[in-house]
């Protein structure tokens, strides 16, 4: 394909609906399907770090949105392999009008730092770059981030929450390398690939002279840019699992395939604790309850394979048994229409040799005993 024909099919995919886009892509042979990721409130998608001090996991969630803004919740766990470890909730509000013409990303927030950081996207691109990386295939951008070469394990929390961290301004050029890349990402419980622009830049500051090349990766969407994967030689940020807040899916799963994976289903990490992320998921299964009285039901509770196979075990029947003593307690469930069971890592749906594997693995499944499906 040419460079011109490429420049107008970019400009193309800014005007045209998300629905389009998807068959566009299709026919170019990307196989990228998937309905749109919203930027609506009820929205929550999980996210993991991989620095070479150790990792992290994180829980953002949508919590309201209006004409002024978008606001977040950011529930994350980061563990270190220096063995300290910091567990925050953060609140990040982002105005309207960065999220569409902010030329600039927030990766680094400073403690006791205010929700609103005006000029910075938090989660996205802008609408702005995005539709500048499409049509003209570059865009100026900059990075508040820490200075490469520094250690994150140094302050508790870095990359994020730290404690007082020293933070820095990274300016480059984005290029554009490719306008609608399939990118795999577990949507309302299953694996999907979505349409993704990818793009590289090398970016500098005065203040660190190591230069930082990073590579991104963002949902094809103008509408929402949503950063699926930001990667550099010292990094990985990848957004593994999105959950949309409609749930009306669940109930015909349930009626045609007597089994259903429960997308909004949160925990701490390594813990049976409910996140309160997961409320509207189980509310939605007890209404579903309470419209078939006459249908029982068993939780299974489901993990990866980090750890050893009795840890594992044990937390899946913990997790479902959370699950089921909420319906119960909460919603007033009759307790002799669930049963609750764990099979730790034995039943895994993907390899888990890669993140979005392994969190393909820790699910909740409601199953419904009809047709001989009752495992």
């Amino acid at each position: 394909m040419t460079t011109k024909r490429m420049l107008a099919l970019g400009w193309l995919l800014t005007l045209l609906p998300p629905l389009i886009i998807i068959v566009l892509v299709a026919a170019l042979g990307a196989q990228a399907t998937a309905p749109r990721i919203a930027l609506t409130r009820g929205l929550a998608f999980v996210q993991t770090l991989h620095i070479p001090e150790g990792d992290r996991e994180s829980l953002v969630t949508v919590y309201d949105t209006s004409v002024a803004s978008v606001k977040y919740m950011w529930r994350f766990l980061e563990v270190h392999l220096a063995g300290d470890s910091v567990r925050d909730t953060v609140r990040i509000e982002v105005t309207t009008s960065d999220l569409a013409a902010a030329p600039r990303w927030l990766e680094v927030r400073e403690p006791r730092e205010p929700p609103l950081h005006p000029g910075y996207t938090s989660y996205s691109f802008s609408t702005a770059t995005y539709r500048q990386l499409a049509t003209e295939g570059t865009a100026r951008y900059q990075i508040r981030s820490t200075p490469r070469g520094k250690t994150l394990a140094t302050t508790l929390g870095a990359m994020g929450i730290g404690s007082g961290q020293q933070v820095v301004q990274y300016r480059g050029t984005l290029e554009r390398v490719s306008l609608a890349e399939p990118f795999p990402i577990l949507l309302n419980g299953k694996r999907v690939q979505v349409p993704a622009l990818h793009a590289r830049g090398q970016f500098k500051s005065g203040d660190s002279p190591t230069p930082w090349d990073l590579e991104f990766w963002v949902l094809a969407d103008s509408a929402h840019p949503l950063l699926l994967e930001v990667k550099g030689s010292d990094r990985v940020l990848q957004t593994v699992r999105v959950d949309l807040p409609d749930k009306r899916p669940l109930e015909h799963a349930l009626m045609t395939e007597c089994r259903v994976e429960l997308p909004g289903i949160y925990f701490a990490f390594n813990s049976a604790a409910l996140d309160p992320a997961s409320d509207g998921t189980i509310e939605s299964v007890a209404q579903v309850l309470a419209t078939h009285p006459d249908w029982n039901a068993t939780i299974e509770g489901h993990t990866d394979s980090i750890g050893t196979a009795s840890s594992n075990q044990l937390l899946s029947e913990r997790r479902a048994g959370s699950v089921r003593e909420r319906l119960v307690s909460r919603h007033k469930v009759a307790a002799g229409r669930l049963r609750a069971v764990g099979y730790g890592a034995s039943r895994p749906r993907e390899p888990n040799a890669t993140l979005e594997g392994r969190a393909r693995n820790r699910r909740v499944e409601l199953v419904r005993p009809c047709g001989g499906q009752n495992d």
